[in-house]
């Protein structure tokens, strides 16, 4: 068997070639793994950023909105360099729910403006510099991050109290005579100005949650939840609890705990017979503190954030789809209560006007008086 021969240098030129390979190593674990973590640092601050901005929209202060951006943006760490934005790296836009892609609009006052995006980036040497990647030619990189986040209506949402009331109850406050009769019917739809008086509402605007009047012929037209049925009327599983007292003080007053279901438009819900003065005058005690006693208007104390409930609108009632009675629900709505009158006669009921909130649910590209804003990007 022949000898192998001698080969000087070859030692050499292998450690050469695995410095090299630990360099690169080195280069992709240090160097690379730094401007990875950088790129997760400006995604939370553009995140943060974007969300800040819109909401200023939401909350019609659009004016309000650079600024908002450019504050939460600071608050942010990229390495320990502070996250910073110029203004045109802020900017306002629409975003269509269906399609996008985010259009930019040239003033934050652009009543179609819904939606803001903001492009991060990291700014200094000690953020944009390579160590070991020099060695492969790699200088510097800037790490770029962009958000977009948008406001928009929602449609199917959770915390809705068993209470359904019909859909012209609304648009009564909205468009109404002098002598307080509706002025539309059922079949027309909210607009965005809608939901803007909505919001705008107040005290001033109250009327009468029972409907009907009387002791025999008023009615809270409460439900039994969750819902019975969804739009295509195929029934849930399982079927709506048993809307009594206690549960259904619990489900009006108490916390979003004790109605934890899904409501949209199109579901299906089962209502109950009679005028249930008592368990809402018990719903209405859960929620507002205190105890109803003798006759006489009851304020509801509640701070206004719990005053606001969420309550389901209807325009359609089919008796024969369920018993004893079945709504369609037109909409999630926001009901502010105000008070509870309790006369002697027996004809009680809770006072309050329909308003809007930001809250939580699912996007719809129908105007409603429920709003919140998210990331698409």
């Amino acid at each position: 068997m022949p000898k192998l021969k001698n080969r000087p240098g070859v030692t050499l030129v292998l450690t050469a070639f695995m410095v090299t390979a630990l360099i690169g190593a080195a280069a992709f674990a240090v160097d690379f793994g730094r401007m990875y973590m950088y790129r997760t640092q400006l995604s939370t601050a553009a995140d943060a950023a974007a969300l800040a901005g819109v909401w200023e929209v939401l909350n019609k202060t659009p004016t309000n909105g650079l600024a908002q951006a450019e504050s939460y943006a600071s608050r942010h760490l990229v390495g320990t360099d502070v996250v910073t934005l110029d203004d045109a790296d802020v900017t306002p836009g629409t975003w269509t729910l269906d399609f996008g892609p985010f259009a930019p609009l040239a003033a934050w006052d652009d009543p179609a403006v819904d939606a803001v995006r903001v492009v991060a980036r990291t700014r200094t040497a000690a953020t944009q510099n390579y160590t070991f990647g020099r060695v492969l030619g790699f200088t510097s990189h800037t790490v770029v991050d962009t958000a977009i986040a948008i406001w928009g209506y929602v449609g199917v949402t959770t915390c809705v109290r068993p209470v359904a009331i019909p859909y012209i109850s609304l648009l009564t406050q909205l468009y109404h005579d002098a002598s307080g009769n509706p002025t539309v019917d059922i079949s027309y739809n909210l607009t965005p100005d809608d939901v803007v008086r909505l919001q705008n509402a107040g005290p001033a605007d109250a009327l009468p949650l029972k409907l009907g009047g009387g002791a025999t012929a008023g009615n809270f037209y409460l439900v039994n939840l969750g819902p019975y049925a969804n739009p295509n009327g195929v029934l849930f599983s399982p079927g709506p609890s048993v809307a009594g007292q206690p549960v259904f003080s619990d489900q009006f007053g108490g916390d979003c705990s004790h109605s934890p279901w899904s409501l949209g438009p199109g579901d299906w819900l089962q209502g109950r017979t009679g005028n249930a003065d008592g368990p809402t005058q018990s719903g209405f005690e859960e929620l507002c503190g205190g105890n109803i006693t003798g006759t006489g208007t009851f304020p509801c104390n509640a701070p206004l954030a719990k005053r606001e409930i969420k309550i389901a609108l209807w325009a359609n009632e089919d008796d024969g789809f369920c018993t004893p009675r079945c709504f369609q629900v037109k909409m999630v709505g926001v009901f502010v209560v105000v008070s509870y009158t309790k006369s002697s006669s027996g004809d009680d009921g809770i006072t309050g006007y329909f308003s809007s909130i930001p809250t939580s649910g699912s996007f719809t590209n129908v105007p409603t008086p429920i709003t919140k804003i998210g990331l698409v990007k």
